[in-house]
């Protein structure tokens, strides 16, 4: 992960935007990655990076983090702004996690310029790393959340690729950055981490722009997409639904722009000719001239793109029967790393698979999901014969051909040319075809995949399934590194596709699209769920319903407990409290009273369900919404633009001095009548609770004076 820490590269002149490229040109050799880009990141936005693989998607993130020097055009930031970038291959070493996941905090950077502090700023940086105490609990709970927290002191070089994205996902996330930029998050990343990367994605009080072919999370997630391809980067405001819209005018769009552009230049070069012909010898004319070639040269047309790619896939069948393969009692254990590297041999053994026993049907599509490391890709193994079981038996159907895609190597052999592979299966003629439908060149085809990048190797891999003809196909991670076009004709294919499938994904879209039944594995157990919602669910740890995957009696599942909902009961108590005719001072001290129930309430709550005491306000007034963060030991009152107006420690509220006064106001009722609120202290200002509720308690209307009257005057 590289942090840029607080250096400005130059001002920006409008502080609503925290990064902006402007002009941004980069080439390697002759190759044109972008020219022309422009680029910009507000607060709080999402933004997605799409665009075909060697595009330069990653070379652009890089420079907008200030990783790479640019060729031409600016990069800036304003001063103060911070941004992390986050690299496909990020792997820091020679230390542990815990360590890794600490360095990145606020506190830990505190602690360094106490460390280099003089004397007399020392107390000011004491009081700063005391301030800041709490991001150490703060480490424990997000390398909990994303499944690291038995980890803390095993070397981050150990880590497998699903372990590391997560060590690097929680850095990201606990460095407190203003502008986050993700390449590739998802990758190694199974279907419970990627629902919990959503939510983070969507909480998280920065901004954020990341590169990812998730579907699904880009769809969620993202509010602004970028596309960058033939050097040319462009941008739709809104979310991924309005640039799939969009993309086909977005191309009529640059080709007008780019055939404007090439008349003008052939109407200046027309022009300057036009002079030198008509008058050869004279220096007015030739001067008129050079304007005008000078001009056309200035004329710069946007890159052509080149046609938008439709992949070509169709996958063929053969008959079966209607029960294509059976599976009883199947369980599979291994040694266990520690006990391996103690010499104890099976003494000690890790249970992958407990118990399966299913029965798959023609015409079935079933998704296999699970967290990684829970045994989807040896059950697949056990159920096509490439491993033995403990004990059970599996049995295919009579006369049904099988197709496995593995995950690494997709069904190719990884030492042998691929146009040797393809030739010996199926003809020269039609190895040909194959490859150059996946846009595999002949200077290519001698190379074994072994050699090749994961998209090369997951292209070759739908190739090779072109030309199968299965009745039942098995699959392991088939979406891994591919692009968005080729996501988008495999999902095509695969619901086109006649046979029998059985396939392991955390794609939740092409899940959703394709699958027809619902395979999971919890501690061992094969089960099934009658919806993608269930088994959603059955993953985050929520109510689920669960089925046996042979076709008989449901299982027998203990459910967790179902959690009250808390929203439901504050909704409640405000509308009783809205509904009382009071005057302000005494809701104020209402609202105060509810806040210490609200207090209690989430305590139980996190007490029962080991949940964190955080939790929001939000209040409108006066047109404005503002809104209050709880962060574990204080709290932080935002504007709806993201700008941080003060903050709650101990009671006193220390408010911004550059605020407008509704804000200061809005501030004010959220601290004093729901947060409780003592002391304000407000530039070189400070007063007390009491005088906030003697300002709203309405001055008592003076009794008026007794008219005097007069004596009747004597006669």
């Amino acid at each position: 992960m590289l942090d840029t820490d607080r250096k400005a590269l130059s001002p920006v002149a409008k502080p609503e935007v925290l990064l902006r490229l402007s002009h941004g040109e980069k080439a390697f050799g002759e190759r044109v990655l972008f020219r022309d880009a422009r680029f910009w990141l507000a607060p709080r936005e999402r933004v997605v990076l799409l665009g075909p693989n060697g595009a330069g998607k990653s070379t652009l993130f890089q420079a907008l983090a200030g990783q790479l020097v640019l060729d031409g055009g600016r990069l800036e930031r304003p001063r103060g702004t911070r941004v992390v970038y986050l690299p496909q291959d990020y792997r820091p070493e020679g230390t542990t996690v815990y360590a890794a996941a600490y360095s990145s905090t606020p506190l830990y950077r505190a602690e360094q310029e106490l460390k280099a502090a003089s004397p007399e700023h020392s107390a000011e940086a004491w009081d700063r790393v005391r301030e800041l105490s709490f991001w150490r609990g703060r480490v424990a709970k997000v390398l909990a959340e994303f499944g690291l927290d038995g980890l803390w002191q095993s070397p981050v070089e150990r880590l497998s690729g699903g372990e590391g994205m997560r060590l690097a996902l929680a850095t990201a996330f606990l460095s407190d950055a203003d502008v986050l930029l993700l390449d590739e998050p998802t990758t190694h990343l199974d279907l419970r981490m990627r629902l919990r990367l959503e939510e983070r994605l969507l909480s998280y009080r920065g901004a954020v722009a990341l590169i990812s072919h998730d579907r699904a999370l880009v769809s969620r997630v993202a509010t602004t997409v970028y596309h960058l391809e033939a050097g040319l980067l462009l941008r739709v405001a809104g979310p991924y639904a309005t640039y799939l819209a969009e993309r086909e005018r977005i191309r009529r769009t640059v080709e007008r722009a780019r055939k404007e552009a090439e008349k003008e230049r052939e109407r200046l070069m027309a022009s300057a000719e036009a002079l030198r012909s008509a008058a050869p010898g004279s220096p007015k004319k030739s001067r008129q001239r050079q304007g005008l070639l000078q001009r056309a040269e200035r004329v710069e047309a946007p890159n052509p793109l080149p046609p938008e790619r439709r992949w070509s896939l169709e996958i063929a069948a053969e008959g079966t029967p209607k029960l294509v393969l059976e599976a009883k009692g199947l369980k599979k254990s291994y040694p266990s790393t520690g006990a391996a590297e103690q010499g104890r041999g099976d003494a000690v053994l890790r249970r992958v698979i407990r118990e399966a026993t299913l029965r798959i049907f023609r015409g079935d599509r079933i998704a296999l999901i699970g967290a990684n490391g829970a045994g989807k890709t040896t059950l697949l193994r056990l159920l096509l014969s490439r491993e033995l079981p403990d004990a059970g038996e599996r049995s295919l159907g009579l006369g049904v051909s099988v197709a496995y895609l593995d995950q690494l190597y997709h069904g190719l052999e990884p030492d042998l040319p691929l146009f040797e592979q393809f030739s010996k299966r199926f003809g020269e003629a039609r190895a040909a075809a194959l490859l150059g439908r996946m846009g595999f060149r002949p200077p290519h085809w001698n190379d074994p995949p072994r050699r090749f990048s994961g998209g090369e190797r997951a292209r070759a891999g739908l190739a090779l399934l072109g030309a199968l003809r299965a009745g039942l196909l098995v699959m392991d991670e088939p979406t891994n590194h591919l692009e968005l076009e080729l996501l988008e004709a495999l999902e095509r294919a695969l619901t086109d596709y006649p046979g029998t499938l059985l396939f392991v994904s955390h794609d939740r879209t092409l899940i959703q699209r394709v699958a027809t039944r619902f395979w999971g594995l919890e501690g061992g157990l094969l089960l099934e769920y009658p919806t993608y919602a269930e088994a959603e669910a059955a993953l985050l740890g929520k109510t689920a319903v669960r089925l046996n995957p042979y076709g008989e009696l449901p299982v027998e599942a203990a459910a967790p407990a179902e959690k009250p909902d808390l929203e439901e009961e504050r909704l409640a108590l405000w509308e009783q409290l809205e509904g009382l005719e009071l005057t302000e001072r005494g809701r104020a001290r209402l609202r105060a009273d509810l806040l210490a129930l609200e207090e209690a309430l989430y305590r139980d709550y996190a007490e029962r369900f080991y949940l964190p005491l955080a939790y929001r306000h939000r209040i409108r007034q006066e047109g404005l919404e503002v809104f209050a963060d709880c962060e574990l030991s204080h709290w932080r009152f935002w504007s709806a633009a993201g700008e941080l107006l003060g903050e709650l420690r101990g009671g006193i509220l220390h408010l911004e001095g550059q605020a407008e006064p509704r804000m200061v106001r809005a501030v004010l009722r959220l601290a004093f009548e729901l947060e409780g609120a003592q002391v304000v202290r407000y530039g070189q200002r400070a007063f007390g609770r009491k005088a906030y509720l003697r300002h709203l308690e309405p001055a008592p209307a003076p009794n008026p004076k007794p008219r005097r009257r007069r004596r009747p005057k004597r006669p």
